[in-house]
């Protein structure tokens, strides 16, 4: 498959040899603008301004940098090269990102949501992980084109930054989760619940399909994104079951980056939100699946989906024995840190060969919401 990886300069490298001929300008002023700022100076690549949208244009300075228009960027210089610093699903924001690539050079960088960001997916990483990177998409189901495309186009974004790749893979939720072939009685476990929109999400597909929904569990670390969640529950008709804690691999206690959002720990959808340098940190009690549900009975349809900021791979460890047992159908976010694109297959795979696996990729610029659909061999 390496032959279907065409990008064979990582964004990095491409951007030193253009550095002396045409300005690099940034998009965006939150921690992804941080990110990029002290990579690029480590590699000695000269950034030369950095622009917003014009509602956030105050007058105010960034990192050293006026914050400017982008009308401003255009009467100062001729042509330019974009860095996005920022990611989004918000459609307007993608639109116009997209029209900013028609007639710029602009190139969106993919660090890791989480995780070492000096660790990034760039021609060396993949060249150390060949073989895991390759051993990961032989498991892709062979009887589904678009999770082998979704699988070579993702890793040809992260090396590039380059967007066309992105808008070829594009696709539903609603028909991702087609994949599932889900069946009555189906006991639906959430790990990372957030405030319940992933759950909302499931009732609403499943509406109209004459699969009842047996039991709902769920799992959220925060203590005001909990709140949110029992309140946003509170009126739906099924039984459900929710946990104030954090899937792990064993019972301890970690800090937790408090934010009361989503993917809180990284400045995003919003490109004129300054970076957040002191995060308030947070106690939070985690345990493994296995542990708190071995009373559960697991023999009926169940699908488990996590999305746990960057502890996937932790947790699916502590799922192992019920992924052994029971083989539930599995989403598991691929996106939070560099490697989990081919690390958390492999691993699905060591614990439990009997999976069949597909990739989707939903609208989100840079590569997020990038999922594996896990589904036990008949």
């Amino acid at each position: 498959m390496k032959d279907k990886i065409t990008e064979k300069t990582s964004l990095w490298d491409y951007l030193k040899t253009i550095n002396n001929a045409k300005p690099i300008i940034l998009y965006g002023m939150g921690n992804g603008a941080d990110k990029i700022l002290d990579l690029c100076a480590q590699k000695n690549i000269k950034i030369n301004g950095v622009f917003a949208s014009d509602e956030f244009v105050r007058g105010h300075f960034f990192r050293g940098f006026k914050v400017k228009k982008l009308s401003e960027i255009e009467e100062e210089y001729k042509d330019f090269c974009i860095l996005t610093a920022f990611a989004s699903r918000e459609a307007e924001i993608i639109d116009r990102i997209y029209k900013l690539n028609e007639k710029y050079e602009l190139y969106s960088p993919n660090f890791p949501v989480f995780g070492d960001s000096n660790e990034y997916f760039d021609c060396d990483f993949m060249n150390n992980n060949i073989k895991d990177i390759k051993q990961a998409y032989s498991l892709l189901s062979h009887s589904d084109d678009m999770s082998g495309k979704t699988y070579i186009n993702a890793i040809n974004f992260m090396l590039s930054g380059k967007l066309k790749y992105l808008q070829n893979i594009e696709t539903l939720k609603f028909h991702a989760l087609d994949l599932l072939d889900l069946q009555d009685e189906l006991h639906y476990i959430d790990v990372g619940a957030y405030n319940g929109d992933t759950i909302f999400e499931l009732i609403k597909y499943l509406d109209g399909k004459n699969i009842n929904i047996n039991k709902i569990t769920a799992f959220e670390p925060d203590k005001k994104n909990f709140e949110k969640l029992k309140k946003n529950l509170m009126n739906i008709s099924y039984q459900y079951k929710l946990y104030n804690t954090g899937a792990w691999n064993e019972e301890t206690t970690l800090y937790f980056n408090s934010k009361s959002g989503r993917n809180s720990s990284v400045g995003h959808d919003d490109p004129g939100v300054p970076s957040v340098k002191s995060i308030k940190t947070t106690e939070i009690p985690v345990n493994s699946l296995d542990n708190i549900l071995k009373s559960h009975d697991l023999s009926c349809e169940t699908l488990i989906k996590y999305d746990v900021e960057g502890a996937e791979f932790e947790a699916l460890t502590g799922t192992k024995e019920i992924i052994k047992k029971y083989s539930p159908k599995l989403i598991v976010s691929l996106y939070h840190r560099t490697g989990d694109i081919f690390k958390l297959l492999l691993l699905i795979n060591n614990i439990n060969p009997n999976y069949d696996f597909f990739i989707r990729k939903h609208r989100y610029i840079p590569c997020w919401d990038l999922n594996l659909y896990a589904i036990p061999k008949k």
